[in-house]
């Protein structure tokens, strides 16, 4: 029950939100269940931290790795639950406009993205990474306005189109272990196929074609380069927390999947194939995604750009392997999710004291808004990897894994990558802050958007100062899944 209950409670709590129609009950409502679902996530993640591997029949199983994702999500959650509750005040009424469908679909993506976490079989992931396409549409297009419909439709079609590509990778690895000798029924079991990965050794170009199309496929997902085209329309046409979830989150779904393959062909195979193909996509996403922040003219389009860079740079660590780059690479992911988090909440008040996000509008906020200045002056360090921020520790933790194994080409690209895009992230910001404010009175925050923001920036100095043992421990606990 302990696997069940964070995923029953979405479905309760979407369906119990849909039944008041009054905003402040709607609201209430889902405080409360997501209140109750945070308590689920946490005992699923203590149960694991304990030393335990949870399982619940053939298709849902908790280790290291899931547990120290599932924190992620908790977090990133809890941010976007408080946060949404002062942003929903000003939403434009339509035909799903409204907080009660606004919870309930969120609800129902927070159901899917846990589905990811929690299972056990290469099936359900796949069924469940496609889940989180179909859950999170209507977030994209929440506004119904046509860029927002527009931005839906590009995301639902090019996502749905790349997962037909991870379905194709799924049942190449399936082929490759009923060659191996694996019973049928077990043969899409991730614990059953890394226990036998040496066998699909067998059939090692098997391997190789379905892990191409596992990387393409959730690639798209995840935003690699050149599969990305759906994400920044996505990000720029969303409502600010919905945004939050898609960089903080979705992505980290994407990514988990291809470590779960990763892990099977780099001990079936070695880690030469898999891992250079992660090294050439990120190498890609770190280069186009640094180049193209610096012609962007929508703040949140840049953001999107920034995510895509940063995805990049954990398929580095990942690429890279070994313990230091492993365990950058995964903390990389989290730092990111709690920075770019800061970011799009810092977005979303700028949208409603400008009442747009095209920069060049935008001008002295550092008068106008200086609560969500200061967020956005922290966000963008932490995001830049400027000490004593979190993002600081794993860049340094994948570079110094890069030089240890004399990959120099990747650091200099690595290196190249964040010198353009400290650049373009320098010269937007401080473009926005500074200038002539207008004669409006500066906007006061929300207790709730000051306490996500506080929140947020403890974390980042936090993990960039010094790791808490537990913390720690979930990580070690991450890494020693994929490398044991």
């Amino acid at each position: 029950m302990t696997l069940v209950f964070p995923l029953a409670i979405p479905l309760l709590a979407a369906a119990f939100v849909l039944v008041f129609r009054e905003q402040r009950k709607a609201v209430q409502a889902a405080l409360i269940m997501g209140a109750i679902e945070l308590v689920a996530i946490g005992n699923a993640v203590w149960r694991v931290h304990a030393g335990n591997v949870l399982q619940a029949g053939r298709y849902l199983r908790a280790d290291g790795l899931t547990s120290f994702f599932l924190l992620n999500l908790g977090l990133i959650f809890a941010l976007v639950l408080t946060y949404s509750v002062g942003y929903l005040r000003h939403i434009p009424k339509g035909r799903f406009s409204s907080p009660r469908w606004f919870y309930a679909l969120v609800f129902l993506f927070l159901f899917t993205m846990i589905g990811v976490y929690l299972s056990a079989n290469l099936g359900m992931l796949w069924i469940m990474v496609e889940a989180t396409t179909l859950a999170s549409a209507l977030l994209v297009g929440f506004y119904n306005t046509e860029g927002a419909v527009e931005a839906g439709w590009k995301y639902l079609i090019v996502c749905t189109v790349g997962i037909a590509f991870a379905l194709f990778g799924t049942i190449a690895f399936y082929l490759a272990a009923v060659r191996g000798g694996m019973d049928a029924n077990t043969a899409l079991d991730w614990a059953a196929l890394v226990a036998v990965a040496p066998k699909l050794g067998q059939a090692p170009e098997l391997l190789k074609l379905g892990f191409v199309f596992i990387a393409v496929g959730y690639g798209t997902k995840v935003g690699f380069v050149p599969m990305h085209s759906w994400l920044p329309d996505a990000h720029a046409e969303s409502p600010s927390p919905v945004s939050a979830l898609l960089s903080a989150v979705l992505l980290n779904c994407a990514m988990y999947a291809l470590l779960r393959f990763d892990a099977i062909t780099t001990r079936a195979i070695g880690e030469g194939f898999s891992h250079t193909l992660l090294l050439i996509f990120g190498a890609l996403s770190i280069i186009v995604a640094g180049l193209l922040m610096v012609v962007q003219g929508d703040f949140k389009r840049l953001l999107a750009y920034s995510s895509i860079e940063h995805m990049g740079i954990v398929a580095i660590g990942i690429g890279l392997g070994g313990a230091l780059g492993t365990y950058g690479a995964l903390l990389h992911a989290f730092n990111h999710s709690i920075a770019k988090s800061l970011l799009f909440f810092s977005a979303g008040g700028i949208r409603e004291r400008f009442g747009t996000l095209y920069m060049e509008r935008i001008s002295g906020m550092a008068r106008s808004l200086p609560w969500t200045s200061s967020a956005l002056v922290v966000g963008s360090l932490a995001i830049l990897g400027m000490p004593p921020f979190g993002l600081f520790v794993s860049e340094f933790m994948i570079l110094t894994e890069a030089f240890s194994r004399s990959r120099y080409a990747v650091a200099v690209v690595v290196l190249v990558g964040l010198s353009v895009v400290f650049g373009a992230m320098l010269h937007h910001v401080q473009r926005m802050l500074g200038g002539n404010a207008d004669n409006l009175p500066p906007r006061r925050p929300l207790v709730t958007e000051l306490a996500v923001m506080g929140a947020c920036t403890v974390c980042l100095v936090l993990l960039g100062v010094h790791l808490p043992e537990g913390f720690a421990d979930l990580l070690r606990g991450a890494v020693a899944v994929l490398q044991s």
